[in-house]
């Protein structure tokens, strides 16, 4: 019996690294009376096949990191001159899910900026003591003091 084995290397796809990042901007949008923080991050591929591919973000304190990555296929050309690669722009949404309102750091790729997370709605109202007046003081009764009157007569009432 004749059997035929394939010897052909299969293709694979290098890892992810990042990509080049020339600017950041971040900008803060309301979701539902929540504050969200967005990343506008434009750069440079590496070479005209790559493609981005996952930004994985991670956090120190109260230091945000995003990665942006590019995964470029085996065998493919490098640019030498970066300013003829491709741009790329992405937003991205930050997780600031846990963080305090406030001044936060955020660094794409090495290159840092600083957010602020605003104070929402219900952090402000609580955070404001508000005196209760004698008028509404004097109004409070209390429960021990009323009389229910029973909403279902009983039967034997009729």
């Amino acid at each position: 019996m004749l059997s035929l084995v394939s010897c052909q290397v299969k293709p694979y796809a290098p890892p992810p690294q990042k990509a080049v990042v020339e600017s950041v901007e971040t900008s803060v949008k309301e979701f539902a009376g929540r504050p969200e923080i967005y990343a506008r991050v434009q750069g440079r591929l590496t070479t005209a096949a790559a493609q981005l591919v996952d930004s994985p973000q991670r956090r120190e304190g109260g230091r945000i990191y995003l990665d942006i990555m590019e995964q470029t296929p085996r065998g493919a050309d490098l640019m030498t001159d970066l300013a003829q690669s491709p741009p790329f722009e992405r937003i991205v949404l930050i997780d600031i899910l846990g963080l305090a309102p406030g001044s936060h750091t955020l660094s794409v790729n090495g290159i840092e900026t600083v957010f602020t997370i605003p104070m929402t709605q219900a952090e402000a109202l609580t955070s404001v003591d508000v005196p209760v007046s004698d008028a509404v003081r004097d109004e409070m009764v209390d429960i021990e003091d009323l009389i229910l009157d029973d909403p279902v007569p009983s039967s034997s009432d009729s």
